[in-house]
């Protein structure tokens, strides 16, 4: 199982965070860099700015909404994280679960080297990785100083276990003689934790300093969880939740649509409203045995097996009372439905604890269950929740409604009935039902847009204008709800609660179950009882299409952020007067000729970096590395010199200097060769255009080569040489990247053609609208020698507009490397310029690679197009690198 789209971008959003904490040593700039570079604003108007909840630590949150695979986002983590810290870093994670029922599934999965989870994690770290339950941790089975020094290290705990203060849980803090060789390795003593003893398991993991995963982590935000926290000395903590709270740090927002493009959820949620809680018993078994006909049609096809199920959702007056659950199933049971397909799932009785619900074995088609539990058995083959809510009650989704969101088997089925989830309830005050299903969404991670009401006597948009959505814009109604109780803040870690609040003062399930009865039996010849059926299911299909709709318009859109991301961004419409020119240009750009397939001849592909690196290798490459002009400056200098938000394992780089002194003095010369040829490597491994195994022999012909004295200056500096040798192998490959470049242009295997078209819209992180003759409302943000040079293009009678083109979002020159030229400027004669600009400061060899492919662009283009760098004073004597004064000469011309 690999990672779908959205969890890939998930995992290259941490990995760009994890490489702006190391360029800048410093987590809020790293924060703010990471959400600038994509045009939001963090603060005011934007996302909300970095909270330091444990101090110097990188605390982070993905929001996934439920069916995401948060698990296995989370197992596709960890290598990261641990790439982007010093190479003597104790490969220790801690990963905590809300309860016992998860913490038992999640040391299932994680254990089970058969499972997608653990297979992930084998791969990244080779085989070598172990998973400890609390149990083993404590009588220290197989956990010792050696083995934790030489694998990846996963103790699967959950938050009573480490905040708890009951006699078991204890334990955990208390002397344990099974640890008691561990004291002797400890490296960070001013972090342990005072009054207990050193061989307690709690101050064993502090000085491991683990990565923590907080899987559901709105449940760990008491101040006794960031105690909990703190005492675990984290080096990094990841929150994965669908609901995060207010001091999360969130740097990856999952969208649903991300999530139904993948067909990963059911979605759209149609909702009926009916008269009666009769209706919605009866309409919930005519469309749960429908789908299940959809569903044998489809197994004709697919040999994908499915049977749905209904979710009766029992909201009595007061307390549960287990008499009134077994009462609705004995009626249900009277009225002639198998007594084997019908559960029971609340907090006193599980006819579902250890069923395979997907099995064709299992005969379960109706639960019977509450509002208020809390996980444990969502299940894809759940379609309809039917609440049972009398009409004056309140109708209370917030928990369950995820229960019916996964979809099977994460596949799109032909039928789209198969595709959706469906809520019946009784209301009289639907508005307020409907906000209370936006509250479900918002549970699982979703929101008001991920719903259809399918019937046309109460208009969405009616309901959206008086509902709390509207008068709370920027949040989700599960957060004001949060907000309107009591600020007392509710952890629970239970399996199931219950739920005693009801505003109804009628009798629960007040239904004549003989009239359900008849009813049922005359849809099967009565034609208006058919055609009933016939409408809930073609609105369904309805609201469908218009959802899918909406989803293929965000899929196809590259660009596309999310929704509460969108809201946090500037947008700024093309010009009325300039609409023609966007939808009529297409700028060229470059394709590559592929290699011809059984159906086709001759086919270009757009052209990238790694289509040119093919056929780049180190063998024949010179190994002469000036290794005198080492950057000493690699090891992270200290907390107290770079003030409060330097990331704590910065401070490692010191015991990584102890560690390598103490390490090689114990080698022999031969073996400290080996070794340091062996951390070389997995410091410049990861590159993605050169093989592997060329680039460890190319590390073993540097090391081999060098003098005895390099050879010690090596194990002290070991990341100084390992960037040295690094950038030397960058330079080598993009020497080959433009040469095989020019060579493809002059055997016409790369050839420019009409691509890029400029967008209806920008959302530039500053802006201005203070110019003429702009494209956009405003464009985006630029420096002096920018405006000038701009101010005085537009002067100009020729020029009929001009945009600035955002760095990484617009239009890029995809040759040897990527460049985006600073503007593109178009004249009243059809000429389109791109215009680098310069200051004399900024003259280097980039400069004077961007020029080179510039003018490769415009001369590949055709006439329509130019291509000019733009300096104040300075001459490159290159063609298409100008002076200023000089540029001004041409351009009035063109």
């Amino acid at each position: 199982m690999g990672l779908k789209t959205f969890q890939k971008k998930v995992i290259s959003q941490l990995t760009r965070f994890l490489e702006l904490i190391n360029e800048t040593n410093n987590i809020e700039s790293a924060y703010n860099t990471y959400w600038n570079e994509q045009d939001v604003l963090v603060g005011t108007n934007g996302v909300q700015a970095y909270k330091n909840n444990i101090k110097n630590v990188p605390h982070v949150c993905f929001k996934v909404p439920t069916g995401g695979g948060k698990t296995y986002i989370a197992a596709s983590s960890i290598k990261p994280v641990f790439d982007a810290m010093p190479f003597s870093k104790t490969k220790a994670v801690v990963w905590l679960v809300p309860s016992n029922s998860i913490l038992e599934q999640t040391i299932n999965n994680l254990k089970d080297i058969n499972h997608h989870y653990r297979q992930k994690i084998d791969v990244d770290f080779n085989n070598r990785v172990e998973v400890y339950t609390k149990e083993q941790l404590l009588n220290g089975q197989n956990f010792n100083p050696t083995t934790v020094n030489e694998q990846l290290s996963i103790f699967v705990l959950s938050y009573d276990t480490l905040r708890s203060r009951n006699k078991e849980d204890r334990k955990i803090y208390q002397e344990n003689g099974n640890l008691s060789q561990f004291p002797n390795f400890y490296t960070s003593p001013e972090t342990l934790i005072d009054g207990v003893d050193d061989t307690a398991l709690i101050q064993v993991i502090n000085q491991l300093s683990p990565m923590i995963i907080v899987d559901e982590s709105h449940n760990a935000t008491s101040e006794l969880s960031i105690e909990m926290l703190k005492n675990l000395n984290p080096s990094f903590i990841l929150d994965l939740t669908a609901t995060p709270k207010e001091n999360s740090n969130i740097i990856s927002y999952v969208d649903a649509i991300e999530l139904k493009g993948e067909n990963m959820v059911k979605l759209p949620v149609i909702v009926y409203n009916r008269q009666s809680q009769k209706e919605v018993i009866v309409n919930a078994i005519d469309l749960r045995e429908s789908l299940e006909k959809q569903a044998i049609e489809n197994y004709s096809k697919t040999k994908k097996y499915i049977r749905p199920i209904a979710l009766f959702q029992a909201q009595p007056k007061g307390q549960e009372n287990n008499e009134t659950f077994e009462k609705l199933k004995e009626e249900l049971i009277n009225i002639g439905i198998p007594s084997e397909h019908i559960a029971i799932k609340t907090s006193d009785i599980n006819d579902i604890k250890d069923v395979d619900l997907l099995s064709p074995q299992c005969e379960i088609r109706y639960i019977i269950t509450v509002n208020a539990l809390k996980e444990g058995w969502d299940c894809p083959f759940a379609y309809v929740l039917a609440t049972l809510a009398n009409k004056s009650s309140q109708v209370d989704v917030e928990q369950i409604l995820g229960r019916v969101l996964r979809q099977p088997y994460i596949k799109e089925y032909e039928n789209p009935l198969l595709n959706m989830s469906y809520v019946l309830t009784s209301s009289s005050n639907f508005r307020n039902t409907l906000d209370n299903i936006v509250v479900g969404l918002n549970r699982a991670g979703y929101s008001k847009h991920d719903y259809r009401i399918a019937e046309n006597n109460v208009k969405e948009e009616d309901s959206a204008n008086e509902n709390l959505a509207d008068k709370f814009p920027n949040k989700d109604l599960s957060e004001i709800r949060d907000e309107q109780k009591d600020d007392k803040e509710w952890v629970d870690t239970s399996d199931e609660t219950t739920n005693a609040e009801t505003q109804s003062t009628e009798e629960f399930l007040d239904v004549d179950f003989e009239e359900v009865k008849s009813d049922l039996e005359s849809r099967k010849h009565d034609q208006t009882s058919k055609e009933v059926l016939d409408d809930m299911l073609e609105s369904a299909k309805g609201e469908s299409e218009d959802y899918s709709r909406s989803v293929d318009d965000t899929v196809n859109n590259t660009d596309s952020q999310p929704l509460e991301i969108k809201d946090k961004m500037n947008y700024f419409r093309v010009i009325e007067d300039f609409k023609d020119d966007i939808n009529n240009i297409e700028i060229p750009q470059f394709f590559i000729q592929s290699e011809p397939s059984l159906f086709v001849e001759d086919q270009f592909t757009e052209l990238t970096k790694e289509s040119l690196a093919d056929g780049f290798s180190l063998k024949d490459k010179d190994t002469a590395i000036d290794f005198e002009t080492l950057d000493y400056n690699l090891v992270k200098v200290d907390i107290e010199r770079s003030g409060e938000s330097v990331p704590k394992y910065s401070k490692l780089s010191r015991a990584d200097e102890n560690y390598f002194k103490n390490y090689f003095s114990k080698l022999s010369s031969e073996d400290k060769v080996d070794k340091s040829k062996e951390i070389v490597y997995n410091q410049v491994k990861k590159m993605d255009s050169v093989d592997d195994r060329e680039l460890r022999d190319y590390v073993d012909r540097i090391v081999e080569n060098m003098t005895s004295d390099e050879i010690d200056n090596l194990e002290k500096n070991i990341y100084s040489y390992a960037d040295k040798i690094k950038k030397k192998i960058n330079g080598l490959l993009e020497e080959y990247l433009e040469q095989k470049f020019n060579q493809l242009i002059e055997q016409g295997d790369i050839l420019c053609k009409p691509n890029y078209k400029l967008k209806e819209y920008i959302s530039p992180l500053k802006s201005i609208s203070t110019l003429p003759k702009s494209l956009y409302e405003e464009e985006g943000d630029m420096n002096n020698f920018e405006h000038r040079v701009i101010n005085e293009i537009i002067s100009l009678d020729n020029i009929k507009w001009w945009h600035r083109n955002i760095d990484r979002k617009g239009f890029k020159i995809n040759g040897f490397i990527n460049h985006y030229p600073d503007f593109i400027v178009m004249t009243n004669s059809g000429k389109l310029i791109l215009m680098e600009t310069k200051g004399d400061h900024l003259e280097n060899a980039e400069s004077k690679q961007k020029v080179r492919l510039g003018r490769t662009w415009q001369y590949q283009s055709g006439n329509q197009y130019r291509y000019y760098m733009v300096f104040e004073s300075k001459n490159l004597n290159i063609e298409g690198a100008y002076q200023f004064d000089k540029f001004m000469e041409i351009i009035k011309s063109i």
